[in-house]
């Protein structure tokens, strides 16, 4: 049986509902693709550096993981004090299958950090993720 397809407009999923809106949305923020795309080598990060690779606050990080946590596209592991976070084999087939669909990048991004990155074609400047992605 195939879970019904829901277009999110009523801001939750009911029975066996998916919400695709809702995943989707997840998606369309820039620096939440900035933390996916630096988890996509399949490193465990803890939030500090993943802040710091992706370009984002240590408030703006922690909020973008706790969303893509409660999705169940990011795990968390504790060893000590620190917690570390890992992209589910899931989020990197959405992530694939986005990319696949996704129109190459017009123009470069200025951007503060070395975090800042970009699906786009290959060009100056230009290194590919294990996952495939060009990342800029």
């Amino acid at each position: 049986m195939t879970p019904e397809v829901s277009a999110g407009h009523d801001g939750g999923m009911s029975g066996g509902d998916v919400d695709i809106a809702r995943t989707a949305a997840l998606f369309a923020d820039p620096a939440r693709v900035r933390v996916l795309t630096a988890l996509a080598d399949g490193r465990a990060l803890a939030a500090s550096v993943l802040a710091g690779e992706a370009g984002v606050s240590a408030p703006g990080v922690s909020a973008h993981l706790a969303k893509l946590r409660e999705a169940g596209l990011v795990e968390a592991e504790r060893s000590g004090r620190h917690r570390f976070y890992r992209l589910r084999p899931d989020a990197v087939e959405i992530m694939e299958t986005l990319a696949r669909h996704s129109p190459p990048s017009r123009s470069p991004r200025s951007g503060r950090g070395r975090g800042r990155r970009r699906f786009g074609s290959p060009g100056p400047a230009t290194t590919t993720s294990p996952a495939g992605w060009v990342c800029r």
